[in-house]
């Protein structure tokens, strides 16, 4: 009697199943990808400048390119719109022809940024005095970035949403969901720090010309991959 009654059971089990899968919808995975893009000005300008000296006393190395970095910092906190800070300190040993130390290279780097493009090149015709520009650089600044992305995040979702839908109706379909989502912010600009050495070796000690600086543009960009599953029935 029981073995009849578990029998029965099973039966009725596997026939609910059965009708259970035959009314869940199936659905077709599709994959695609959308993106969002905008042109924004390079508005956060950096240099970099540097004081050197060679020579044998180390301590009276250190000493002259300490007030040096200290005299170029005190002028700079005097441009309200740049800031600045220190970077690198580096003494290095410079070898003769036979292989031994001849003498020795005392190095202080600074970096200056700024959005203020007038008042850094001003700035930094005066630092060129004494010292030395390795590069300048130029990018977007966190601010813009941060809200330029912000509503390229928002436009490319509104397309994928939109895309979404085109193949859903397309396709006959009544419903589709999304399996994967990912979002990616991303920019087609690169631009190495333009190296001033050059120029900075050959320019006048007492009254160098400042550089002239401008930023350009640059893409920023939102890339959306997606999966999206459509009803089959």
């Amino acid at each position: 009697m029981m073995k009849a009654y578990l029998a029965a059971l099973l039966l009725g089990l596997s026939v609910l199943s059965v009708a259970h899968a035959e009314q869940a919808p199936t659905y077709e995975r599709i994959a695609f990808s959308v993106k969002a893009a905008q042109e924004v000005p390079n508005d956060m300008l950096t240099a970099v400048l540097y004081a050197e000296q060679q020579g044998q006393d180390t301590a009276a190395l250190a000493n002259t390119v300490n007030q040096t970095t200290t005299w170029a910092l005190d002028i700079a906190k005097q441009a309200n719109t740049v800031t600045s800070r220190t970077l690198d300190y580096t003494t290095n040993p410079i070898y003769g022809e036979n292989g031994k130390v001849s003498g020795w290279q005392v190095r202080q780097s600074i970096q200056l940024k700024s959005q203020d493009s007038k008042a850094l090149s001003g700035l930094l015709g005066q630092l060129q005095e004494k010292l030395r520009i390795e590069g300048i650089s130029y990018s977007v600044s966190p601010e813009v970035q941060a809200s330029t992305e912000k509503a390229l995040i928002d436009q490319a979702l509104k397309t994928f949403k939109e895309r979404a839908e085109q193949m859903k109706t397309g396709m006959g379909r009544h419903e589709y969901r999304v399996v994967r989502l990912d979002v990616q912010a991303a920019n087609d600009y690169f631009q190495p720090p333009i190296m001033m050495r050059a120029m900075a070796d050959a320019a006048p000690a007492a009254a160098p010309a400042p550089p002239a600086l401008e930023g350009g543009k640059q893409n920023l960009q939102v890339n959306v991959q997606a999966e999206i599953e459509l009803s089959i029935n």
